[in-house]
């Protein structure tokens, strides 16, 4: 089913009745390629509309706009859809049969109710799928999500032939089961090596979803959906919450550590979504704030320096460093340099050699140096991948070697490369081998 077909199909249009979508879905269907599997669904917000009662008319554009942005997730660049009437699409699937795609359509349904109401009732989401014309009309055939879920965990949703499901619309389909399994949001902190010094004092706190048989989720993959903003803000508000907690408790204990909270960019960049960030952090005590860091994730290549700048200078009051993600390679640091960054830090991958990636950690080194940035690396599992990065210059190192995840930061504790030699043959592997590197 070509894409280009499907989308002349009305695209943005919103037919009046059953006759006009009748004739739209018919006109999709002449254009099909019989050759090519494809199918083709009316996707109804009825069951939302009915939850949300009087509310909908005055949040109706809101709910289009996220079920839109979800539709573009979900589906892949083959596929097309187009509104129907005040609460309803039509979704044209180029090459996914009708069980598939009606999953992928029932979940974009249960994922606007969990935004919007807080929780999916899954009998309630039907998906409606166009079969065959008769007479003059379309038939549409129902299925009920509850039904769809119990046939995929069955394993009765691929069929024995046909193409396999697109990576886009396959994740759409997977990512539901994984977060009904996974546990309940946990917040760990992991240790970070300031070479320099020789100190263990920072811990960086991050979201954790522990799964039973299977790695543990961890940061904005624990969310049900890690593109959403609103998401994304409420999990960095929870993380720093009990991060902060935490903290103050072990401060009136006599322990003393750096902490360092994550911050998405989707957090900082709407004005809204920051100023409700930024709430939560003028409760900060202020005898915490000389001990609290803060580590921007998902910034986007190419961001502006002085709106990097803005960011930082937001969060700045509430803290004494700000630290940056970034790729390993392929990133200009330049206009890093006078944004109010003072650390960038870069993720190996598991399992990474000193062999691969010796030019790109020096490279990553020299620049950051270069820009009077400090680099830190993550991720640094044995002594060899040490040896590397204190001899490139790296500043801040963590992973395996250094410190496993931990339910309760530490007290700031002196540590030596000598240290980490000692303590590696001992190193108990249900501590870190989880965790991510």
């Amino acid at each position: 089913m070509p894409p280009a077909d499907a989308s002349r199909a009305e695209p943005g249009m919103a037919p009046g009745g059953s006759s006009d979508l009748s004739a739209a879905l018919r006109r999709i269907f002449d254009r099909r390629d019989p050759t090519q599997a494809g199918s083709i669904h009316l996707m109804g917000l009825e069951s939302l509309h009915e939850k949300l009662g009087n509310r909908w008319e005055g949040i109706a554009s809101r709910v289009h706009q996220l079920a839109e942005k979800l539709l573009t997730q979900h589906l892949s660049a083959h596929d097309a859809w187009f509104r129907h009437g005040a609460e309803a699409y039509v979704v044209v699937f180029a090459h996914l049969g009708p069980d598939q795609a009606r999953l992928v359509c029932a979940k974009v349904v249960e994922e606007l109710q969990v935004m919007l109401l807080g929780g999916a009732d899954t009998d309630s989401i039907t998906v409606r799928t166009a079969m065959h014309e008769m007479g003059s009309e379309m038939v549409l055939v129902p299925a009920n999500l509850r039904q769809m879920l119990d046939a995929a965990r069955a394993g009765a949703v691929a069929p024995p032939h046909g193409p396999a499901m697109p990576p886009s619309a396959a994740e759409g389909v997977a990512r539901h089961a994984p977060m009904e399994k996974a546990g309940p949001l946990q917040v760990r902190y992991r240790p970070v090596w300031d070479v320099g010094r020789q100190v263990l004092s920072l811990y960086m706190a991050r979201g954790c979803r522990t799964r039973a048989g299977r790695s543990p989720l961890w940061g904005y993959d624990c969310l049900e959906d890690p593109a959403d903003p609103q998401q994304i803000l409420d999990l960095d508000i929870r993380v720093a919450h009990e991060s902060l907690a935490t903290a103050l408790e072990l401060y009136d204990n006599r322990f003393r550590f750096f902490l360092s909270l994550p911050i998405h960019f989707e957090s900082l960049a709407a004005t809204t979504r920051r100023q409700t960030l930024l709430h939560v952090l003028r409760d900060i005590p202020r005898h915490l704030l000389p001990f609290t860091t803060y580590h921007f994730h998902g910034m986007p290549a190419g961001v502006p320096a002085g709106r990097l700048s803005e960011l930082v200078a937001a969060v700045k009051p509430f803290g004494s460093t700000v630290m940056l993600e970034v790729p390993l390679t392929g990133m200009d640091l330049g206009g890093i340099e006078a944004s109010g960054i003072r650390v960038v830090n870069a993720a190996l991958p598991p399992g990474a050699s000193v062999e691969r990636w010796r030019p790109d950690i020096t490279r990553f080194a020299q620049q950051a140096l270069r820009h009077r940035l400090l680099p830190a690396v993550e991720g640094v599992e044995g002594m060899a991948m040490e040896d590397l990065c204190e001899e490139a210059g790296i500043r801040f190192l963590s992973g395996e070697l250094i410190g496993g995840w931990v339910d309760v930061p530490e007290h700031v504790v002196r540590r030596s490369r000598t240290d980490f030699q000692r303590q590696r043959p001992l190193l108990d592997p249900r501590r870190t081998g989880n965790a991510p590197k």
